[in-house]
């Protein structure tokens, strides 16, 4: 898995600038940056999807003062 989320890394570094100038851009994708891009569109498909997954969060939510 870290292997999947360093190229993941390196991918959304290099389309960084065209994010931030809102420009398209044409690209060549390896099939390291496809399987990357696979596997964490199907992880956040699969964690959105299931209503019993939870997730900690990493960092504490407080909804009010404690008594």
């Amino acid at each position: 898995m870290t292997e999947i989320l360093e190229i993941a890394k390196d991918f959304a570094d290099e389309l960084a600038p065209f994010v931030i100038c809102k420009t398209g851009t044409v690209k060549t994708l390896t099939a390291e940056q496809v399987s990357a891009i696979y596997h964490i569109a199907v992880d956040y498909w699969m964690r959105n999807e299931e209503a019993s997954v939870d997730v900690k969060l990493p960092f504490e939510v407080s909804l009010g003062a404690k008594l």
